[in-house]
């Protein structure tokens, strides 16, 4: 057993070995910036796949050989690579906005869309102005009339669906969608030490109180308030200092607002994820190289079988779909919107056909944006 004094000195020796594998990311950063660059003058293709493939599979075989286990090195390695492909597809996409665009997201420092915001931006050379608004509408409105460079809302979630006033707001706005991210939900009750003992009020965005319904509807007691972000809901934690009231938001926010977890893994779905999209005023000129999604909006005609017409294009240029919704056109009783997102490049042939011959099933289709998924394809080892 060691004394005191040695696991001290372990955790020391450990820290500094953190230290030293931090600089050492940074240093493979800087050189695969150069690289990247060095692509861009030669008009390079960024990706090779077959490239990265060998290189994981003789870090497997050197992990393996240093007594690391194989899956580990495989989804370290997976991560590093994935995050130098993602900044060095930044580097030759031709942005719109500015170095420090000014970014509207909803609720506060901690939130899960200021998270999403920060996550967008690390791989993006560029550094945001962050600001803040209390409603989805307010942040769409700050783009168009160029309060904001860039807007960031939240669209759809695993557990509890599509984010329906998201899509009204698209309709008709004039806003192209320019980026996605998808963020981990991590739900918890945050609250003040002395709640631990008895919750009785539970605050939080009516999606959030959504995801955690099976904890929520098993303590009937707890009282449910609505709030119009995770973050306001915290504020009004620390503004009512009251035993007993918490809020669903996530280890991040409770650490930023100086607040305990009263209880962690409170969602129903353990694989909890939101996506996010990045829209703007103007489309940004994205190379063909860089895998892409592009979202349409379309209303039929009110022909039979008008819908099936529509998909069985896509199908025809093998486009693949990975999102339908449905929305009721306003002031049109029982005629449906549908907004979809195809896996393409919007100057990709296939899919320039499929949404020419798509139109001829649609009274309308606008195409909402084109811009890179945030999910890249993996090297099959």
């Amino acid at each position: 057993m060691l004394t005191d004094s040695a696991l001290e000195q372990l955790r020391q020796a450990i820290d500094h070995i953190d230290i030293e594998l931090l600089n050492l990311l940074a240093k493979r950063s800087q050189y695969c910036n150069q690289v990247g660059e060095h692509k861009v003058s030669a008009n390079l293709q960024t990706r090779d796949l077959d490239r990265e493939k060998d290189l994981i599979q003789k870090k497997i075989t050197l992990g393996k050989q240093l007594g690391l286990n194989e899956f580990f090195v495989h989804q370290l390695f997976d991560l590093i690579i994935e995050q130098s492909v993602k900044h060095q597809y930044q580097m030759k996409i031709k942005a719109k906005n500015p170095d420090k665009p000014r970014v509207a997201y909803l609720g506060d420092q901690g939130s899960y869309s200021h998270q999403a915001l920060n996550k967008y931006f690390s791989q993006r050379s560029s550094a945001p102005a962050p600001f803040a608004y209390k409603t989805f509408k307010d942040i769409l409105t700050s783009v168009q009339d160029n309060t904001m460079d860039i807007g960031i809302l939240p669209i759809e979630n695993t557990t509890s669906g599509a984010i329906l006033e998201v899509y009204d707001l698209l309709q008709g706005s004039g806003i192209h969608i320019i980026g996605e991210e998808i963020l981990e939900i991590r739900h918890c009750l945050v609250g003040h030490k002395h709640s631990h003992n008895q919750i009785t009020t539970v605050l939080g965005h009516p999606q959030a109180i959504t995801q955690c319904n099976d904890l929520i509807q098993s303590n009937s007691n707890w009282t449910i308030e609505y709030c119009a972000s995770s973050a306001d809901a915290l504020e009004q934690v620390i503004k009512r200092n009251e035993s007993g009231v918490v809020a669903v938001a996530n280890e991040f926010a409770a650490e930023l607002y100086q607040l305990d977890v009263i209880k962690s893994n409170t969602a129903n779905n353990r694989n909890n994820f939101t996506r996010f999209i990045v829209i703007g005023k103007q489309p940004d000129h994205i190379p063909e190289e860089v895998p892409c999604k592009v979202s349409i909006v379309f209303a039929t005609r009110q022909n039979p079988g008008a819908l099936a017409d529509v998909l069985n294009e896509l199908k025809q240029q093998s486009i693949v779909l990975t999102k339908l919704q449905s929305r009721p056109v306003p002031e049109k009783p029982w005629e449906e919107l549908f907004y979809a997102d195809l896996e393409g490049h919007l100057h990709d042939p296939k899919l320039k056909q499929a949404i020419k011959n798509s139109e001829e099933h649609c009274q309308y289709l606008k195409v909402l944006g084109c811009y890179p998924n945030c999910q890249l394809e993996k090297p099959t080892l």
